[in-house]
């Protein structure tokens, strides 16, 4: 998807990426949210998604390991 190891990508190229990844996001959430695909619990949206893989990230570490 990047055409290089993301590891290999310059901050710029970094931030382009998140940028793209946002954009699709926020479209895919809209097209959700109008077929009714949205659930709120209390002020949060539950987003249904499927995913076959889980990544440690700065977002989901629980932060026992800093």
């Amino acid at each position: 998807m990047t055409g290089s190891k993301i590891q290999d990508l310059i901050v710029k190229q970094l931030e382009m990426l998140m940028t793209v990844t946002q954009f699709v996001t926020d479209l895919c959430l809209n097209e959700l949210e109008d077929r009714g695909e949205l659930v709120l619990v209390g002020d949060t949206p539950l987003v249904p998604h499927v995913a076959d893989y889980r990544i440690e990230t700065i977002l989901t570490r629980d932060g026992s390991d800093q």
